[in-house]
Formats: C-alpha cells, sequence, structure tokens
C-alpha cells in the first residue's frame, strides 16, 4: 500500500517539472513565407522613386564641321500648289542664279515666308523694269503659286488686273501729278516703261513678240520666225524630251515635231515636282526618254516657259513606232 501510494504522489512531481523544463511550444498564425516569395512581394510593391533616363552608352564624339561652315536654321517648305495672297516685299537679284528671289515683308502679324526663286513670266518682267528705271528701293504686292524643286520653293507670280487690261488692249493710263498710293505710284511706272518699249518687245502686247529661240536665233538657217505664246495659254498632251539650254542652267523640253517643221521651239521648264520626276526617269542607262506633258504657258523676255501639270513617260514599245 505504502508503494502504491508513493508512486501516485511521485506523478505530479515529475509532470511539474517536465513542464517547467521543456520550452513552450506555439503554433504560428501564418507560415514563414520563403526567400524567392520574399523577392516577389518586393518586386510588387509600388515605388515612388523617380524614373531615370538611361545612361548613353559608349564615347560621345564632336561634329566635325568644314572650315567656314555656318550653321543655319532649319526652314519649313511650303507644299507644293500653296497660294500666296497679297504679300509684299522686294526683289533681289542672285549672281549664281538663273532667278531672281523674292524678299517677303515678315512680321507677327503674317505668317513667315522665307525667300522664294521667281518663275520667269510677264510679272516678273515688269517688276524687272520698274526697278531698272529708279534707284528708290521699291517694294511690291504679290500672288501666286509656290512648287519645290531640289529642297527650294520657287513662286509664279499671278498677273494683277491692271496687267490684264494691257496685254488686252495696251492702253497705257496718264500719270498722276500726286499719286495716292505707293502701289499707284508702281503702276503708273510700269505703264510709262511699258510705253516707251518697242511694239514688237513690249508686254502689253505679248502677242506681237517673237520668240529668241527661232529665226535667226535657231540652229537650222531656215528656221522661220515664230511667236511667242501667249501667257496663259497650254500645251496639252505634245511628246517630247528633257534637254538643256546651252548654259546648263535651265531644263528644257524639246518636242519631237519640231525636228522637221521647226515650228516648236523648245519650251522652259519651270522648276517643280514634275521636273524632278523627268530627271529621275532620265537615267545613264536610258539617256532618250519621251516623253507626253500638258502644263500652263508662261512668258519671259522673248521666250515661253511651261508650267507642267503632267508628266507620262512613253513606253519604249510605243518609242520604237
Amino acid at each position: 500500500m505504502m508503494r502504491f501510494g508513493f508512486k501516485i504522489g511521485m506523478v505530479p512531481a515529475m509532470l511539474a517539472i517536465l513542464s517547467v523544463a521543456a520550452p513552450a511550444q506555439t503554433m504560428p498564425d501564418s507560415p514563414v513565407p520563403s526567400p524567392a516569395d520574399q523577392m516577389l512581394s518586393e518586386m510588387l510593391k509600388p515605388t515612388t522613386r523617380p524614373v531615370e533616363a538611361p545612361a548613353v552608352a559608349g564615347p560621345q564624339f564632336e561634329a566635325l564641321r568644314p572650315q567656314g561652315y555656318v550653321e543655319t536654321p532649319a526652314t519649313n517648305m511650303l507644299r507644293e500648289g500653296t497660294g500666296i495672297v497679297d504679300r509684299t516685299g522686294y526683289l533681289r537679284k542672285l549672281p549664281d542664279s538663273p532667278y531672281s528671289q523674292f524678299v517677303f515683308d515678315n512680321d507677327p502679324s503674317v505668317p513667315f515666308l522665307p525667300p522664294m526663286f521667281v518663275l520667269p513670266s510677264l510679272r516678273l518682267m515688269q517688276i524687272e523694269d520698274a526697278v531698272a528705271v529708279t534707284t528708290t528701293d521699291l517694294r511690291f504686292t504679290v500672288s501666286g503659286t509656290v512648287t519645290e524643286y531640289k529642297g527650294n520653293n520657287y513662286i509664279l507670280l499671278e498677273t494683277g488686273p491692271q496687267d490684264v487690261g494691257r496685254q488686252l488692249t495696251g492702253d497705257v493710263p496718264p500719270p498722276s501729278s500726286r499719286p495716292s498710293s505707293a502701289q499707284q505710284l508702281l503702276d503708273e511706272m510700269l505703264a510709262a516703261e511699258s510705253a516707251r518699249r518697242k511694239p514688237e518687245a513690249s508686254p502689253s502686247n505679248p502677242a506681237a513678240a517673237e520668240d529668241r529661240t527661232s529665226g535667226p536665233g535657231a540652229v537650222s538657217p531656215s528656221a522661220p520666225p515664230l511667236l511667242v505664246l501667249r501667257e496663259g495659254s497650254e500645251v496639252v498632251d505634245r511628246v517630247g524630251r528633257l534637254t538643256h539650254s546651252a548654259d546648263g542652267k535651265t531644263a528644257e523640253f524639246a518636242f519631237d515635231s519640231d525636228g522637221s517643221a521647226l515650228r516648236d521651239p523648245p519650251l522652259i521648264i519651270l522648276p517643280n515636282l514634275k521636273l524632278t520626276t523627268m530627271e529621275n526617269a532620265v537615267s545613264a542607262d536610258n539617256p532618250d526618254v519621251r516623253f507626253r506633258v500638258t502644263g500652263m504657258i508662261t512668258e519671259y523676255r522673248g521666250r515661253n516657259g511651261v508650267l507642267l501639270e503632267k508628266v507620262v513617260v512613253v513606253p519604249q514599245s510605243v518609242q520604237q513606232f
């Protein structure tokens, strides 16, 4: 009885000793994340750090410029067909170019226009004549249509209402003693200069002017003298070739039919995108390309020019017949 009582009394004591010696173990509320889970969690957290521009790899080189190079600001070209309406400016001669430039007056109230080459026409003739008879710096109000050629803008000046009247009637208004405006003074100067010209060379009577490349000016001694075509008339579906003037500065259109009849003097091709198309079609492998063209005629000092509106390459199969 005593051994049994002893064992029973020892059990609570042993349990108390075990509870003190063994560390307490508690169940965690959530499993411990693995290193991969921690890395993914950090990547998904939103960041407030500013985004930095990537560094440019490789060494930096300074652009080399030839001696005398001057950096010029880029100017936006106008698209071909853009109309210019009533803009003032002055005419500037260029020594190394067959074309003069019209320099526009620019101020904050109007859109900026860069200088443009002026295509030969009756209006250009009259402006040049007015500049030639005075030492005053004249400014002109012009309207016209813009063309593009080899990275430059050109402008074909429109004929003013007073010029149309002179072409049709040849009348010269009497000069007034006191012009009411600078434009009226310019008109009177243009009229007076036209009256002093010979009838066959007067821009007020273009139908009487002879083409400088016909008659004595032609290569053939038997070529008849021909009158220039009226400005504003049309050349429609004519076939010919792209040639150049004797000095190589201007492109010309030589009619196929002029080889024997000598009735079609060559036309000066006014620079525009159609001329670029023709030049691109002519190559070293095929220099004798024929074109069918349509365009509007201009007149300038005894020569006719053409502003091409349509250009079609004649196929080789057709050229053989």
